[in-house]
């Protein structure tokens, strides 16, 4: 089995397809990236048993032949190779040999039988739908930073997607602050229904529209190309969901159980104060205060006060340091306090892409709201800590 490729096709699928493989396995072979030749048509897949990346590369003259290879060895190899250089790839099959050939240099790697290379199964997909990929994209962003790293409450470790009615809801929290979105599908589904997208997929499937994106900025492309690969399809199972982009096939297990509901913190009391403020002159002054803590930021408490038209930012810390600043408000007030986590607030900040952000501070539960102007699909709260 031999065949040639340009090291540049290669890059970003081998990237994708080791962030999926983990540093530690189990299986030896889960180390591996899948290759398979048929009818010209190159296959690679990465897994972890949880997640499954599958990316084709189409017009490749070889025989047809299939093996497995650790993964971040030949990445590792392309990488190191120059730009746009050709390199020879070939297997024999008796021995497990995969040489590996470009210019002068010249690499021979053992294989594993690809027949071993376990892959996930999954059961019927129920529903299908297709969305464009920048808005998915920009979905995940808005909401996917809420998502908890290892909550005993498994379905908080992930996104998770609502689909009713020709929308479909994003909604990520960890306990600590939440991030809710919507976006218009062009199709109605025909059952509503509800999955939670762990962590690990939720970062692959934007990782993988990022590549979509790139490659669609490229010239020379029609514009029936181009709107074809703005496109990706999402279908569901009852344990699985694969997500389909011009290439690339990402399968993941979804996390078992429902999704809490948020419903009743969703929407502030009526008891409660309105700011429109300059979401950067906002970002920097926070950022300011909270670099007296530690951690990046991780855990600072700063104190929020209202009063006499300005918004007093201040922290401390466990070793008596304290840092101070403000900012102009329309607020004329009683003075009133809060307090939250610094690094909740300036996530919030950076995912939010209109120059004014509008806060609601509820004063009867102290959760702080978080709204772009004109949009009313999306909101971002966190929750109050004692200081």
């Amino acid at each position: 089995m031999k065949f040639n490729l340009n090291r540049n096709v290669l890059v970003s699928p081998l990237t994708l397809l080791n962030s999926v493989i983990e540093k530690t396995q189990t299986l030896p072979i889960l180390s591996n990236v899948y290759f398979s030749i048929e009818d010209g048509v190159l296959t690679l897949i990465g897994s972890d048993l949880e997640v499954e990346i599958t990316q084709t590369i189409e017009n490749v003259k070889s025989e047809n032949g299939s093996f497995t290879v650790l993964g971040k060895k030949i990445m590792d190899i392309i990488r190191a190779l120059p730009d746009n250089a050709e390199i020879s790839f070939d297997h024999n099959p008796g021995n497990h040999d995969l040489v590996v050939t470009s210019g002068k240099s010249r690499y021979k790697l053992k294989t594993l039988p690809a027949d071993n290379y376990p892959k996930l199964k999954t059961d019927d997909w129920e529903e299908r739908f297709r969305i464009n990929s920048k808005a998915l994209k920009e979905t995940i962003d808005r909401v996917s930073f809420s998502m908890a790293m290892s909550d005993h409450r498994f379905s908080l470790n992930g996104v998770s997607f609502f689909i009713e009615n020709k929308q479909l809801t994003a909604t990520a929290t960890d306990g600590h602050r939440l991030a809710r979105t919507k976006i218009d599908l062009e199709v109605d589904t025909e059952n509503e229904r509800q999955v939670t997208i762990p962590r690990k997929a939720v970062s692959e499937i934007s990782r993988m529209i990022d590549i979509g994106l790139a490659r669609s900025d490229q010239p020379k492309e029609d514009s029936q190309k181009l709107v074809d690969k703005s496109m990706v399809t999402f279908e569901y199972s009852r344990n699985h969901i694969r997500f389909t982009a011009p290439g690339r096939i990402l399968i993941a297990k979804l996390i078992d159980g429902k999704y809490p509901k948020f419903d009743d913190v969703i929407e502030a009391g009526e008891d409660n104060i309105v700011l429109s403020l300059d979401r950067r002159k906002l970002t920097d002054i926070l950022s300011r205060v909270a670099v007296i803590g530690d951690d990046k930021y991780r855990g600072v408490g700063i104190r929020l006060s209202l009063a006499d038209k300005k918004l007093k930012i201040s922290a401390n810390t466990t070793e008596q340091q304290h840092a101070y600043d403000e900012m102009q408000v329309d607020y004329d007030g009683e003075e009133i306090l809060f307090g939250y986590n610094a690094a909740y607030l300036l996530d919030i900040c950076r995912v939010i892409q209109t120059n004014k952000v509008d806060i609601t501070l509820d004063n009867k539960s102290n959760i702080c709201y978080f709204h772009q102007p004109r949009d009313e699909h999306s909101v971002w709260l966190v929750m109050p800590m004692r200081l």
